[in-house]
């Protein structure tokens, strides 16, 4: 039986049905995939067995998650790569790390959590789709990968859209600021994922020269989900600003009109400050109709300076 720490396991036989990888000698044979648990010590044993240098295991098994693209020889190379976490109760751009080591006679990947991506792939074998090449599975996992992240990115430009507006809740303020770090994290990973199938599509590995169409599909696909994150980030940009803008003549306004009243209010206040002085010779001390006329002034004065705000366009 196949090792434990195989989560899937498919041997490739070009223009014939995939066979499922269920015993130790079609380890020993050619052109199979699986994905393994990176987290499994046997894991480790198990590609000491097969030859591999020390220096490929170590890149197996690192905690280095940065993307990128190592050409171990003519025929042979390594990828970091990245794909969006959909496991419940996850964040999508809290990325989960996929190694994919390629030979002439094998492919193997490993990660530690589940990733969606490798689940497409196996699900087309087990219908009898799919790859029949190790090089055409390499190409369907970045297919995959790049058809994951879009189906991320795809609300987040509804509700960018949906934004057009000159008011703003609370909520839609924390909901636009919580897109703008997903939008971040995300162009964190993709744009080095980027370069690294650029540097794969550029060094020629023999055996994909008959895929150079693909391949340069995904690498222009993932060309065109970073530069429409960038777009997005962009568009969230000029929102913040509007945002800022509409807070400032908010604020502008409520200081204007605070303004307004103060100025009104200025000379009333003098006034009754002047008159609430308690020494003698205030005027109207002894006429028992003092209050009345002087709230009058007030009142006129009040309406004087209404009229002058008025007609000066203050109001």
């Amino acid at each position: 039986m196949k090792h434990d720490f195989i989560i899937e396991g498919w041997q490739l036989n070009h223009n014939d049905r995939p066979n499922a990888v269920t015993s130790e000698q079609q380890l020993t044979e050619q052109n199979y995939w699986v994905h393994c648990d990176r987290s499994s010590a046997e894991f480790e044993h198990w590609l000491e067995s097969l030859g591999f240098d020390e220096s490929i295991i170590e890149s197996l098994l690192a905690t280095d998650t940065r993307p990128r693209f190592q050409q171990i020889d003519k025929n042979s190379f390594f990828l970091i790569l990245r794909g969006v976490n959909l496991n419940a109760g996850k964040e999508p751009d809290d990325m989960l790390t996929v190694r994919l080591l390629y030979t002439p006679e094998r492919v193997v990947t490993c990660s530690i959590q589940r990733l969606r991506a490798i689940e497409a792939v196996a699900s087309q074998l087990k219908k009898n789709k799919g790859p029949d090449t190790l090089e055409s599975l390499v190409i369907e996992l970045l297919s995959q990968l790049n058809a994951k992240i879009e189906s991320v990115i795809e609300p987040i430009e509804q509700f960018i859209n949906a934004q057009d507006n000159d008011a703003f809740s609370s909520d839609a303020i924390a909901e636009i600021s919580v897109k703008h770090r997903k939008l971040l994290r995300l162009n964190r990973f993709l744009k080095p994922q980027l370069y690294a199938l650029s540097a794969l599509s550029k060094n020629n590995v023999a055996a994909f020269n008959d895929y150079h169409v693909e391949l340069a599909t995904e690498l222009d696909t993932l060309s065109r989900i970073v530069d429409t994150i960038d777009f997005y980030i962009a568009q969230i940009d000029v929102i913040n600003n509007r945002i800022a803008q509409i807070n400032s003549e908010v604020m502008n306004r409520n200081t204007y009109m605070l303004s307004i009243i103060a100025g009104i209010f200025l000379p009333l206040g003098f006034l009754t400050g002047l008159f609430g002085i308690n020494v003698g010779g205030m005027p109207g001390v002894d006429n028992p109709h003092a209050f009345y006329w002087f709230c009058g002034v007030l009142t006129g004065i009040g309406v004087v300076a209404l009229v002058m705000f008025r007609r000066w366009k203050f109001l």
